[in-house]
């Protein structure tokens, strides 16, 4: 870095809110820090020969390793990174957003930090708020369609009574009520594929996440609901906690409707099984159930636009048609893989990987 370029950035660093530094790589050292960065981690802006064991261990103990890897991975690629990590420079958590490149000698490290935890609490809200919306809106969705179709069965068997008696008016009436429960059961079902069908146009925005809090706070929902008192929810994973890059409110969608196509598949006092699979470079997600399986022809049309991968459920629930290929398309967006396996009367088992890199 030139020192004209140098004077520059600290110039900059000076008056910026974000901060501003440049780290001599063979000395070990910071060369430069503008007030901004120490305010940041809380530093006192007049002592900095012992910055660099200090901000290492503020590193949140979940981030030290993804830190090492960052900081490789700017060495082997060189040219301009992003990073993000937490840091906990006292009792708060702080979520930080690094701009980073390398300089053409090698020879020192200059970026920008910026401290965006209010947005990122935000976001994480927003996102907790979004994915139990889908959750209640395919809860509300069984509640409704149950007894509207058990209404609608039990106005067929009066009908078979009326038409011994000829009687017009009970007959237009329990039409009427028929009809009703028809016009119902389509809205219920229109308004929960609308707003999956509205998420998927979007284009998604990958971020770091724990997939694992994230799957867990979904089961949780669905253990909270009444369906736990017909349906067995379960989750596990092989970490307590599993980091990778994926846009949180979209890949919950997908695991909320494959969680509700288990649901009209699998009878009363079944069970469904979330489970997520560290395997180094990739992370796999399974949506498993003990429902009533598919049939060869089904099976291998499921994830194209076809037809004939359509089914009714149990309870005469209709399928959208295109839920499994959005599926598909978010899947691939993340550069993931699905697949099923399912044999009719053994169930079915729904396998997402996805890989940890960006």
């Amino acid at each position: 870095m030139l020192a004209t370029d140098k004077q520059i950035f600290c110039q900059m660093g000076a008056v910026a809110s974000d901060g501003y530094f440049i780290y001599d790589i063979s000395g070990s050292h910071f060369l430069y820090l503008n007030p901004a960065f120490c305010g940041i981690f809380g530093l006192d802006v007049e002592a900095q020969a012992d910055y660099n064991a200090k901000l290492l261990d503020m590193v949140h103990p979940e981030d030290k390793l993804h830190v090492r890897y960052c900081y490789n991975e700017l060495f082997e690629d060189g040219g301009f990174k992003k990073y993000v990590f937490r840091i906990n420079p006292g009792e708060q958590e702080k979520y930080l957003k690094l701009s980073v490149f390398l300089s053409p000698t090698e020879k020192e490290i200059i970026g920008t930090v910026e401290d965006f935890t209010v947005t990122q609490q935000n976001k994480i809200h927003i996102e907790q708020i979004n994915a139990r919306k889908n959750a209640t809106l395919e809860v509300i969705s069984h509640d409704l369609k149950e007894p509207l179709a058990m209404i609608k069965m039990a106005v067929s068997a009066i009908e078979d009574k009326v038409d011994d008696f000829n009687d017009a008016t009970v007959k237009s009436s329990l039409q009427f009520i028929s009809d009703l429960c028809e016009r119902n059961l389509k809205l219920v079902r229109s308004m929960v594929n609308h707003e999956f069908l509205k998420s998927s146009v979007v284009a998604i925005k990958k971020e770091r996440s724990d997939l694992v809090w994230e799957l867990k706070d979904v089961v949780r929902f669905y253990n909270r609901s009444h369906l736990r008192d017909v349906r067995d929810f379960k989750f596990s994973s092989t970490q307590e906690k599993i980091f990778l890059f994926i846009d949180s409110m979209k890949f919950l969608q997908v695991i909320n409707n494959l969680i509700s196509n288990s649901i009209k598949f699998t009878p009363v006092g079944g069970t469904i099984e979330v489970s997520a699979e560290d395997r180094g470079d990739t992370v796999v997600v399974k949506v498993t159930d003990n429902g009533i399986g598919m049939p060869e022809e089904v099976r291998n049309n499921l994830f194209r636009r076809n037809r004939s991968a359509l089914r009714n459920g149990l309870n005469g629930e209709e399928s959208g048609g295109l839920g499994m290929s959005i599926i598909r398309d978010i899947v691939d967006l993340h550069g993931g893989r699905i697949r099923v396996l399912s044999e009719e009367g053994m169930g079915s088992e729904f396998f997402i990987e996805l890989p940890k890199k960006l």
